[in-house]
């Protein structure tokens, strides 16, 4: 095998590879003989057939195999030989070759690049903690009031007041015409709740079983239908029914209801919740700040077309996010590319850094670690957790995708045990405060940028 290296610039390289033909040849043999085990043809058992008829009658047909065989496996040979670790799948392009001659072929790749070693000791990350107001731990438990609320149906003459909930059918028209999305039938709408745009809720309240009211409203100048963002509407409205509401009371029998002892029970495991949700925000803090110091202290060259990649999948997100109307997306192209690609080159930074902390420090994932987050994915799917599980058993390859979120994690605690913390106490609205994304640069953040997480899930109380 003869390989000529052909350009080394930075993290690139291409090389020229010529295969000799007997390599090629022998490769060839073995795969005829292969076929031969199996091959019927009259005249000769399984295994005797003649390598010059096998060449004859199969050998065109398995000839693409080989060759591509024979150029992954010298592939893998030559970057074994220079030591280069790809960062993604090799280009090759087969230059020439023969029927019984060598095979020429190029061979272009990016190699990951060398991480410089980090002295995690010389970096501090707040730790931040916060207070639970026990005024805060009411309005928790009274959010698990509020959800157990329900409504029956009010008399027949009861007027419906605000907080009551009314079923209707309705119909919107712009110029006396219907409009699409403006149809509804048998709806159950709660008065005073901003279910619908501003003033429509106010003009049912009064209104009584078997009522037809016209409600006449303006809809928002930011409303997400641009056909609708400004315009005057009526709606058509009858009332079928007004239901009153019922809202248990927040006492000893109601918390062992829903499976608490008593109030001082669930007013602790309450407690307990916000500690864990406050918690995970401040870890995102922390893990916030600790990706704006290495980005800030850690540069290195990085290979372009993980960087393409990324942005590519950026870029989709973004023109999907701009198709539903995002405003947060409503600038020039040119401008939104030149954002984020510098948080597309900021992400495969950080990916390459922690991969190679990982890989020096043995971060592995367990059995356990991986089935938990199997469980967590059909959770996102409330009443199909069982078609999930049974995708993740057909498809193991998706399973693999579930590694590199938790590989990262694991980095991360890796890396906030070796830093110095600098102990720092904050309001809990300081930590509801979850506006950028930890891999995105500091003032460079988008509603359209993937990993958003929602900061309600910190008042998730039941």
């Amino acid at each position: 095998m003869k390989v000529t290296a052909l350009k080394q610039e930075g993290l690139s390289h291409t090389f020229s590879i010529v295969v000799p033909a007997t390599v090629v040849e022998m490769q060839l043999q073995q795969e005829l003989q292969a076929v031969g085990k199996k091959a019927k043809i009259q005249g000769f058992r399984p295994g005797k057939v003649p390598m010059t008829l096998l060449k004859q009658r199969y050998g065109k047909d398995v000839m693409d195999s080989v060759l591509w065989d024979t150029v992954n496996k010298t592939t893998q040979q030559v970057l074994a030989e220079k030591n280069i670790r790809p960062s993604m799948k090799p280009d090759v392009n087969i230059d020439s070759y023969e029927e019984q001659g060598e095979l020429a072929f190029t061979l272009s790749v990016e190699s990951m690049p060398e991480v410089p070693e980090i002295n995690f000791e010389s970096i501090t990350v707040d730790n931040y903690s916060c207070e639970i107001a026990e005024s805060e731990i009411i309005e928790a438990m009274q959010r698990v009031v509020e959800s157990r609320k329900h409504f029956h149906d009010a008399p027949a003459a009861a007027k419906a007041a605000n907080g009551d909930a009314v079923k209707i059918d309705f119909l919107g028209k712009l110029n006396g015409e219907p409009f699409k999305g403006g149809k509804g039938e048998d709806y159950q709408l709660e008065l005073g709740s901003g279910q619908f745009i501003p003033g429509f809720e106010e003009q049912l309240i009064g209104c009584k079983a078997g009522d037809e009211v016209v409600v006449k409203v303006a809809f928002p100048k930011d409303y997400h239908s641009k056909d609708l963002a400004g315009e005057n509407a009526e709606f058509d409205v009858k009332v079928h029914t007004v239901l009153n509401i019922h809202a248990p009371s927040l006492d000893d029998e109601f918390c062992q209801h829903i499976g608490f002892k008593d109030l001082a029970d669930m007013k602790e495991a309450v407690r307990s919740q916000l500690a864990g949700d406050y918690d995970n925000l401040a870890r995102n803090k922390s893990k916030k700040q600790l990706f704006d110091t290495l980005d800030d202290t850690m540069k290195f060259e990085i290979p372009s077309k993980m960087v393409e990649m990324e942005f590519g999948s950026i870029w989709d997100q973004l023109q999907q996010a701009k198709a539903k109307g995002d405003p947060s997306v409503n600038k020039p192209d040119a401008e939104l590319r030149a954002e984020y690609q510098i948080i597309a080159e900021r992400r495969v930074r950080l990916g390459i850094l922690l991969a190679e902390v990982g890989r020096k420090n043995n971060v592995q994932i367990t059995k356990e670690e991986l089935t938990r987050a199997v469980v967590e994915q059909a959770r996102m799917f409330p009443g199909q957790e069982k078609k999930v599980f049974e995708f993740y058993q057909k498809n193991p390859e998706h399973v693999e995708e579930l590694k590199g979120p938790i590989i990262e994690e694991k980095v991360v605690d890796l890396i906030l045990s070796k830093v110095k913390r600098a102990e720092k106490k904050v309001s809990p609205e300081f930590l509801l405060n979850q506006d950028d994304d930890s891999d995105a640069p500091k003032e460079k953040k988008s509603s359209a940028e993937s990993k958003k997480t929602s900061t309600k899930k910190a008042k998730k109380e039941d």
